[in-house]
């Protein structure tokens, strides 16, 4: 058996209510027996958490990064309190190369340097940083371009899409550039979204497909609350035009006219369309059938899939920037809680499905092939369970936290012998 490996996880703001796969991957390789630490740009809300966070205490774990003081005098005091408080841990070699002010400058001078290396500088060295979203590792690859980690410390940059925008890829090519060249291992959720990474920057060599996942034994279907007044259609994310929300109406719409008035639509989320929506909801007379959740947390998400008949995301390519979903995690969630889907072709959601046999995959914002695709689940109970019972299987064979988190830990174990 391979030995532990030291691990420093990255990540913007923490905790973040839809960024539950990222407590999923950090609880996954703990759970693995890896020593995981746990770094963020800022702290986020914390009126609304999910469960969890709590498995291993992660809100106890994570240390902020502090930006510079940009009081010179504050700054220099700062410093100063610092390594009087962490005198006994310090890791003094590379506490005195964030000062070396004939290599590095005006950067080491004002202490710049240190503030930025300061979460690293009492810590073991690390095997591995990993770092969520490509604009969070510009800091890390910056300081790794200089020399400041060990060379044995390789770094891993995961993109999720929202950082890879099809309208900025020129934008990337220079805001980027450090990340490409600094980054040893880069890993996608979906095969979309590695032809985008490509697509911006064609020479990477070291590009992994790794699906975010899900816990399933959390994701499992209970005893279904018996409503037999609805059919219940569920729909659950940001409240953008990428996920297609308004689309999602006017599938409801259609089956409402076509006479299927036990239908109903829950939307779960917020965003800027929330307000549009509603009064879209209210205009069109669907009170009735549409009923906005607003966000909710993971259990309540969980609650509302146990209690509906299909999930539907018909998502889109965004209008301006030509943004798609790269994968849509709730779509396995759905599955596992045994819930048939019905997704568009758009962006990577279409790779997360059995297509006919856990859900069906629509070309995007074909409002008609929706309507024929959930009329064929209705009016068949029989289809409906069988394609819940298959995307189960599907999900727990495929995206698994236990089993991804063994993928990445062979994917971290690759990205060490690798001499690039």
């Amino acid at each position: 058996m391979k030995q532990p490996l030291k691990i420093a996880f990255v990540v913007g703001t923490f905790p973040v209510v839809s960024q539950t796969f990222i407590v999923n991957q950090i609880n996954a390789l703990i759970d693995e027996g890896h020593d995981v630490n746990l770094y963020a740009y800022k702290k986020g809300e914390l009126h609304t958490l999910h469960t969890s966070l709590h498995k291993h205490n992660l809100l106890n774990k994570v240390t902020y990064l502090k930006k510079n003081n940009p009081n010179h005098g504050i700054r220099f005091l700062e410093f100063l309190t610092w390594t009087l408080k962490h005198f006994f841990k310090i890791r003094w070699k590379r506490y005195f190369k964030t000062l070396n002010i004939f290599k590095y400058g005006k950067e080491a001078f004002l202490l710049s340097i240190f503030f930025a290396m300061e979460w690293s500088l009492i810590e073991d060295e690390f095997d591995i940083i990993h770092v969520h979203f490509a604009h969070n590792a510009k800091l890390i690859s910056y300081l790794k371009s200089l020399g400041l980690f060990p060379e044995h410390t390789k770094l891993m940059t995961t993109l999720h899409g929202y950082d890879l925008i099809p309208s900025k890829s020129e934008f990337y090519k220079e805001n980027y550039h450090t990340i490409f060249e600094q980054t040893n291992m880069f890993t996608v959720n979906s095969v979309y979204l590695k032809e985008q990474l490509l697509s911006v920057q064609p020479q990477l060599k070291h590009v992994a497909v790794l699906p975010v996942g899900l816990d399933t034994a959390y994701f499992t279907k209970t005893e279904q609350a018996v409503d037999n007044k609805f059919f219940d259609i569920l729909f659950c994310g940001r409240l953008i035009k990428l996920k297609g929300p308004e689309i999602a109406i006017l599938v409801l719409e259609r089956l409402v006219q076509k006479g299927h008035t036990n239908v109903r639509l829950n939307i779960i989320g917020d965003g800027v369309l929330y307000d549009d929506i509603k009064q879209n909801i209210k205009d069109k007379k669907l009170e009735t059938y549409v009923k906005l959740k607003g966000e909710l947390t993971q259990d309540s998400i969980k609650n509302e899939m146990d209690n509906a008949d299909v999930l539907i995301m018909p998502g889109i390519a965004d209008p301006e920037t030509g943004q798609m979903e790269a994968q849509g995690l709730v779509i396995q969630e759905a599955q596992a809680m045994e819930l048939p889907v019905v997704v568009s072709d758009a962006g990577g959601m279409k790779y997360g499905v059995l297509p006919n046999e856990s859900g069906f995959v629509v070309k995007a914002n074909a409002i008609d092939a929706f309507v024929e695709a959930l009329e064929q689940l209705i009016v068949d109970d029989n289809l409906r369970l069988r394609m819940g019972k298959k995307g189960a299987e599907f999900v727990r064979e495929h995206f698994d936290n236990a089993i991804l988190a063994k993928q990445l830990i062979d994917m971290y174990h690759m990205t060490l012998e690798t001499n690039t």
